[in-house]
C-alpha cells in the first residue's frame, strides 16, 4: 500500500494521505507520491478540481525529521483550483501543504500550528511566505513566534480556513459543485489572477486582470455562458 491514494472522478482528482500509523507525517515517500500524482493530474486537461484530504484522525502532523522534496511547492503549481479538506490537526510541514491550496476546511475538532521554533528549526516549504500572505503579519507572527496551536473557531476568524463543518464529506461535495459547475477556463484564470496579483501593484493586477479577460472572451466557454443565459438553462461548460 503506497503513502497515498489518488483517484479520478469525473472531473475532480481526490488526493487522500494514507500513513495513519505516523499521523500522516510528510517523509520523502510522501514527498515522492504527491510530486507523481501532481503530475498525473497536470497532464488532464479534464480536470476542474484538485481535493486533498487524509485518512484517520489527524491530516497531517509534523515529525523531527524533515523531507527533502518541497510537496506544497508542487500543489501550489496546479492550474486547476485545490481544495483542501482538513480532517484533523495539521502542523509543521502538513500545515505547510494545506496552505499551498485555494481553499480549506476543517472539523471542529481540528488544531493548526507551527511548533518547529522549539527545535530550533524554521518552516521551509513555503510557511513564513504563504502564511502572513493569507492571514496577515501579524497573526502569522503569532502563529510562528509562539508555536501556539490555533483551533478551529479561530483559525476561520482569521482567515486561514474558509469554513468549518461538522460532514467534512458534505461540505466538500457542495463546495466541489459549485467550483465544478462554473466555466473551468474562468476558474483558472481566476486563481492566476489572484496568485500572481499578489506579487504585483494595483495598476499591474488591474492589467492582468484585462489581459485575462481578453483570453476568456474569446473562448467557447465564453460563449456558451452568454447563450445558456438569454435561453435561460444552465450552461454546459467544455473547458475550451
Amino acid at each position: 500500500m503506497g503513502p497515498l491514494i489518488l483517484t479520478f472522478d469525473d472531473t475532480v482528482a481526490t488526493i487522500t494521505l494514507d500513513r495513519q500509523g505516523n499521523g500522516n507525517s510528510i517523509d520523502d515517500e510522501i514527498c515522492y507520491a504527491l510530486s507523481t500524482s501532481c503530475q498525473l493530474i497536470a497532464e488532464n486537461d479534464g480536470l476542474r478540481l484538485v481535493v486533498l484530504t487524509a485518512k484517520g484522525e489527524v491530516f497531517s502532523i509534523d515529525q523531527a525529521t524533515k523531507p527533502t522534496g518541497n510537496p506544497a511547492k508542487q500543489l501550489s503549481g496546479l492550474s486547476v483550483p485545490v481544495l483542501v479538506a482538513l480532517n484533523g490537526d495539521a502542523t509543521g510541514t502538513g500545515l505547510e501543504l494545506a496552505l499551498a491550496g485555494d481553499m480549506r476546511v476543517c472539523v471542529p475538532s481540528a488544531k493548526f500550528g507551527f511548533t518547529g521554533l522549539a527545535q530550533g528549526v524554521l518552516p521551509q516549504n513555503g510557511g513564513t511566505q504563504r502564511l502572513p500572505r493569507l492571514i496577515g503579519p501579524v497573526w502569522a507572527r503569532d502563529m510562528l513566534l509562539t508555536g501556539r496551536l490555533v483551533d478551529a473557531n479561530e483559525a476561520m476568524s482569521i482567515g486561514l480556513v474558509n469554513r468549518v463543518s461538522e460532514d467534512l464529506t458534505g461540505t466538500v461535495a457542495e463546495i466541489s459543485s459549485q467550483i465544478t459547475a462554473g466555466s473551468p477556463i474562468g476558474a483558472r484564470y481566476a486563481k492566476e489572477a489572484v496568485s500572481k496579483g499578489m506579487d504585483l501593484t494595483l495598476e499591474q493586477g488591474l492589467g492582468l486582470e484585462a489581459d485575462l479577460n481578453v483570453i476568456l472572451q474569446s473562448t467557447s466557454d465564453r460563449s456558451e455562458g452568454l447563450k445558456s443565459f438569454f435561453e435561460k438553462r444552465g450552461p454546459k461548460f467544455t473547458g475550451s
